[in-house]
């Protein structure tokens, strides 16, 4: 299935776009990473600045992602993602200059631009997918659109922390930039198919009243309908342990590793050979099993490796954790996108994906911003910060499980 589908050009545009994209996102991510260390106030426990990163890059899609959503479903869908990634590109440019001139805060205002385009592209992204593909191979196609994220994140993190360390911090930002360009052309060639699109409202009076009514909808088609508010919470509580990760978790790491930037690409790396596997696997298996029962399985899983992850000291013990979290976390990723992607209608997917990027953003934002402050002041140690985010995915997917029992 996977090779008909690459004999797909829109398709293969669509993949190649995103591997790209992931890959600069990486070297993105520990440039930025280094940047924060070095500028923070005290760089051997720089929680209060890592706290700062979820807020600026995801307090756009929680305030105007369900707008963007429903402006995406009114538009035309690869010119949003063209766009979209030109302006990332141009910004991710901007934000050397900014930290020149104007320190962390000035870098940090970039980061937030940043991701209000992102805020357009990623409900773009997975609302284009069921207009390339035929409806029986949206699980296949949202394998392997995970599988090139993975991939990405496999040679981005390996490559990636090696460059940030020896390079320093301006080179990553340097190819992040670089990167967004490439997709933007292999995003040109997609050619979707054709979706009536809504007529736009004469007047601004009108057009936001469209915009109310259209946020409503979607929220509506989301608490309504079972698998997507299923699939919606599940992602909930993912993001909520991964804000606990980045900021707690990066703690211990920077306690327990002396070369932290290449070593955390190294860690990412082992995260990505795992989801590669789980992505495998649930292309291969995932249709014999219902998506609550592989959603169970995924949040369960990868909080067990969190609570391992937490009295683990060694690097091949840490990177043999993070293969195996990788494993279920792709498990619960390709899952749910394949979920929503399947119960919401064309003229509605942009609004019900950006409501979950909304949603995810929220939770992020909340456990990050909250264990910056509990750590900065000592409240809590980070070992116990994230394996109480383990033991809550352990919880929510032990009651998943038995939900669909009976």
């Amino acid at each position: 299935m996977g090779s008909r589908l690459f004999r797909n050009k829109s398709f293969t545009a669509l993949w190649l776009g995103q591997f790209v994209s992931i890959f600069g996102d990486r070297l993105h991510y520990f440039a930025l990473l280094a940047l924060i260390v070095e500028r923070a106030h005290d760089p051997r426990n720089p929680a209060p600045e890592l706290a700062l990163l979820p807020a600026v890059s995801f307090l756009p899609a929680i305030l105007i992602g369900p707008l963007a959503g429903a402006l995406v479903d009114s538009w035309e869908t690869r010119s949003v993602l063209v766009i979209s990634d030109t302006i990332r590109g141009c910004l991710v440019l901007l934000i050397l200059p900014a930290a020149a001139h104007g320190g962390l805060p000035a870098a940090l205002a970039m980061v937030f631009l940043l991701y209000v385009a992102n805020s357009f592209f990623l409900p773009a992204r997975s609302a284009v997918v069921p207009d390339i593909v035929q409806k029986h191979e949206l699980m296949e196609a949202s394998s392997l659109c995970t599988l090139a994220g993975v991939a990405a994140t496999i040679v981005g993190s390996a490559l990636g922390g090696l460059l940030v360390d020896r390079a320093g911090w301006r080179w990553g930002f340097g190819i992040d930039a670089l990167t967004y360009f490439v997709s933007v052309g292999f995003l040109a060639a997609m050619r979707p198919r054709p979706r009536e699109r809504r007529e736009r409202p004469r007047t601004w009076a009108l057009v936001y009243a469209a915009l109310g009514r259209d946020v409503r909808e979607g929220a509506r088609l989301t608490v309504q309908n079972r698998a997507v508010l299923g699939s919606v919470l599940a992602l909930v509580l993912l993001w909520a342990a991964g804000g606990a990760l980045h900021v707690a978790g990066t703690v211990l790491l920077r306690q327990r590793m002396t070369a932290f930037v290449s070593g955390t690409g190294g860690l990412l790396s082992a995260l990505g050979f795992g989801m590669v596997a789980g992505t495998l696997l649930t292309a291969w298996r995932g249709r014999r099993w219902p998506p609550r029962v592989l959603i169970a399985a995924g949040l369960a899983g990868t909080g067990i490796a969190l609570v391992i992850f937490t009295r683990t000291v060694s690097f091949p013990a840490l990177a043999a954790v993070a293969f195996t979290a990788g494993i279920f976390v792709a498990l619960l990723l390709v899952t749910t996108e394949a979920a929503v992607q399947a119960a919401v209608g064309p003229e509605a997917r942009g609004r019900v994906f950006a409501l979950r990027d909304f949603s995810t953003r929220v939770a992020v934002l909340a456990s990050a911003g909250f264990l910056g402050i509990a750590l900065g002041r000592s409240w809590i140690t980070p070992g116990w910060a994230v394996g109480g985010a383990g033991v809550l995915l352990i919880g929510a997917g032990v009651g998943a499980y038995r939900g669909w029992k009976r």
